[in-house]
């Protein structure tokens, strides 16, 4: 993860808001965990790359930083072989 630039926008992103910093904010079946970048906080378990595009934003509980995937995980799974 990494934070956001000032004016990052996608067209059709959204922010999803961790509620609770005790509970991720995505859970899926894949290899790799998403903390954030300022605090450690621990906002995505189990997701496969793929799911973690350039228009997922989670902004943290605990510091309120808005994080974005270092890797756009769609340009990842469909790059030219």
């Amino acid at each position: 993860m990494r934070e956001i630039l000032p004016g990052e926008v996608p067209k059709d992103g959204g922010t999803a808001l961790q509620e609770n910093v005790d509970r991720p904010v995505f859970r899926g079946n894949g290899p790799d965990d998403y903390v954030c970048v300022s605090c450690g906080n621990v906002l995505a378990v189990s997701m496969h790359p793929e799911q973690m595009t350039k228009k997922v934003r989670i902004r943290c509980g605990r510091c309120s930083t808005v994080n974005v995937s270092v890797i756009d995980g769609w340009e990842l799974a469909h790059a030219p072989n």
